[in-house]
């Protein structure tokens, strides 16, 4: 049943997208060390960013229902795989909160779970709590394993290089990834959902 594929690529697009926004917090001390910031200015842009993504959600939705779940999902990860890889470019902190605080910010809604969900829901009925679930510890996975991993680039290197690799990860692992493998419903080929041959 091709729906366990959509399960995975959207497990890994939410592991990769959310593990990466959510790995801001590395980034703070390394950025004031070099800008001579304060907490509270940085710390607003990260609040700034949370915001314009939960304001953005609806807009999202409504995006979804209108172009489906393929496009709103690769073209959100195009924008924010080049976002992130450009807050490498990072120069000041006005830069820092139109970048990361909106760009960045309104395409992570195009790979949160009300798209991500919305597309699992098509693919299947009888397993979806266990199906939503799974996909939602994508997100927890992530931040896991990617924030440990931005912290140690930083050391490894410095933290634009870190933006410029986790940009690159979801511009060159999680956005062909999506385009190729994801399918806006079973009936595009020919199944059902949960791949039950009578549908039910």
């Amino acid at each position: 049943f091709y729906g366990w594929f959509i399960l995975a690529v959207s497990f890994f697009v939410v592991f990769v997208s959310i593990g990466t926004r959510n790995g801001i917090g590395v980034f703070v001390v390394p950025m004031i060390d070099d800008f001579g910031w304060s907490r509270t200015s940085i710390s607003l842009s990260i609040a700034i960013g949370y915001l314009v993504n939960g304001i953005s959600q609806p807009f999202v939705g409504s995006l979804y229902d209108r172009f489906g779940g393929r496009r709103v999902i690769t073209v959100s990860l195009l924008v924010m795989g080049l976002s992130t890889m450009l807050l490498s470019q990072t120069n000041s902190i006005w830069f820092l909160i139109l970048v990361y605080g909106f760009v960045v910010s309104v395409s992570m809604g195009g790979v949160s779970f009300v798209t991500v969900h919305s597309l699992l829901a098509k693919w299947f009925f009888r397993k979806r709590g266990i199906v939503l679930s799974i996909s939602t510890a994508g997100a927890s996975t992530g931040s896991i394993f990617l924030i440990p991993f931005a912290a140690y680039l930083i050391l490894l290197s410095n933290w634009r290089t870190t933006w410029f690799v986790l940009g690159a990860m979801i511009l060159f692992l999680a956005l062909p990834l999506a385009w190729l493998m994801i399918r806006d419903d079973p009936g595009q080929l020919g199944e059902v959902p949960d791949g039950d041959s009578d549908g039910g």
